[in-house]
């Protein structure tokens, strides 16, 4: 068995994890197949063609084009499936293939608005926060929805801001206020 890249420096570069039979896809694809000569930490490493276990009947489509054994690329943490589902690497910051930046590695993705898979941002961060400018605002109902179908409402406070809207990266919203607002949220009611 041969152990690629092993990676632990001073500087605590962060690593990209090899792919292992057993990792998961964020859809919740588990990986069923791994190179029977290539492991990692006593599992067989995947590869490009390595089929998954889910309901699209998925394989692995990218890899390292760098990496490969028999012909085949060795996938690691953020390839894809062939249904665009990232995998999930159990091995990241331990054994893999150095990140290209110094910015940190996703963990977890999400579906964004469009159907695609994007890196999800920390919990906590935001995107932007709206503030009415007029005057007499305080109590004025309003109705915020984003394009991945969360809703938001109720009534502005006496500073005018409307609650911070985590999109998890860059995306946008609707927001209504006012009549509009109250239209919108007796539908939700209804």
């Amino acid at each position: 068995m041969l152990g690629l890249f092993h990676a632990r420096t001073a500087t605590q570069m962060k690593i990209l994890g090899w792919i292992r039979v057993g990792d998961k896809a964020a859809c919740g694809g588990t990986v069923l197949e791994g190179n029977g000569t290539t492991s990692s930490y006593g599992k067989p490493l995947a590869y490009t063609g390595a089929r998954m276990a889910c309901q699209k009947n998925c394989v692995i489509v990218e890899g390292h084009t760098l990496v490969s054994f028999d012909g085949k690329m060795l996938a690691h943490h953020g390839h894809r499936t062939s249904n665009g589902c990232p995998l999930l690497s159990t091995m990241n910051d331990q054994h893999g293939w150095a990140a290209d930046s110094d910015a940190p590695v996703a963990t977890e993705f999400f579906k964004n608005a469009d159907g695609y898979w994007a890196p999800k941002i920390a919990d906590g961060q935001f995107d932007e926060q709206t503030h009415l400018a007029v005057d007499a605002v305080p109590g004025w109902p309003y109705y915020i929805e984003t394009k991945d179908g969360r809703v938001f409402s109720g009534r502005v406070d006496d500073s005018g801001k409307l609650p911070r809207i985590d999109t998890y990266g860059e995306d946008t919203y609707t927001v209504l206020w006012g009549d509009e607002a109250f239209a919108k949220m007796a539908e939700g009611a209804a």
